[in-house]
């Protein structure tokens, strides 16, 4: 009898334990930053804000701090889990496996992550990620992807309930020899 009850007890703390695995986005991206901190590659950042484009090279200092917005974009902590929806789907198209992530709730700043794992390797080639805040009145939709050994963009469209608009596009390469 005391043995029944026993595995009942450990059937219950099973169920309750979540094995789910997010993607760990952070760690990624630091390796994609480390491979840059270690190399000698040229890196450029093309910046256009209001239709205004300035291109100039940066340094290692300035990759890492445009870089870093993308570090507090994982949602793969165990909090995180229940806010959000896992799907998988084999993308013959782009010869990838789309990890895909959506909230249940529209109040998440993050409202899309889409990660393209090479179909041979697993190894990532792309991430797309989409945010919408708010600060103040001013509603901002963030679309952000790495693309994996290359660049990143950070675009970034701003509007007000009086209808200023702001558009910001921020394009950063490195490693951009053809292989």
């Amino acid at each position: 009898m005391a043995s029944c009850k026993n595995k009942k007890i450990a059937k219950t703390e099973r169920s309750n334990t979540d094995t789910t695995k997010f993607f760990a986005l952070t760690s990624f991206f630091n390796e994609q930053i480390v491979d840059v901190d270690l190399r000698a590659y040229p890196i450029y950042l093309i910046k256009e804000l209001n239709g205004k484009k300035d291109s100039m090279g940066i340094d290692k200092d300035v990759f890492k701090s445009y870089a870093a917005k993308f570090l507090n974009k994982d949602i793969s902590s165990p909090e995180m889990h229940d806010k959000y929806n896992e799907t998988i789907f084999h993308d013959l198209s782009t010869k990838s496996y789309t990890l895909n992530y959506r909230p249940k709730s529209v109040n998440e700043p993050i409202q899309n992550i889409d990660i393209l794992l090479d179909e041979n390797t697993n190894l990532v080639k792309r991430v797309f990620i989409r945010t919408e805040t708010m600060i103040k009145d001013t509603s901002i939709i963030e679309q952000c992807n790495w693309k994996a050994d290359k660049s990143f963009q950070i675009n970034r469209f701003s509007k007000t309930p009086s209808g200023y608009v702001s558009n910001e596009f921020n394009y950063v390469n490195w490693n951009d020899r053809k292989k």
